[in-house]
């Protein structure tokens, strides 16, 4: 995912956009599997520049679902992380809408 950026960001700004990236991951995977099933759940959001920013998403679940759909839920949660870091970035008006 690419989004051009208006401006350096702030480091309030990072810390925004990666705690909600984190909270978006954090809520999908409590919204799929119960907290008492989790055995242990590792959320992990880096930002890196600030002119570009990039963002690495890591999700580490332990419970006992089959390991081909806890994969799949941690790959939506990823997917759901960056969404969610998408929307802020938006919603705080730090990046140059398109028509595309």
């Amino acid at each position: 995912m690419s989004i051009q950026l208006r401006r350096a960001l702030k480091d309030e700004e990072i810390e925004v956009i990666c705690n909600a990236a984190e909270e978006a991951a954090r809520n999908f995977i409590l919204s799929k599997i119960p907290l008492k099933h989790v055995e242990d759940l590792d959320l992990t959001v880096e930002a890196v520049g600030d002119k570009p920013l990039s963002l690495t998403v890591e999700v580490a679940v332990e419970t006992e679902l089959e390991n081909s759909v806890l994969q799949t839920l941690m790959d939506e949660a990823t997917d759901a992380a960056f969404a969610a870091a998408e929307r802020k970035v938006r919603e705080l008006e730090l990046c140059e809408l398109s028509s595309d």
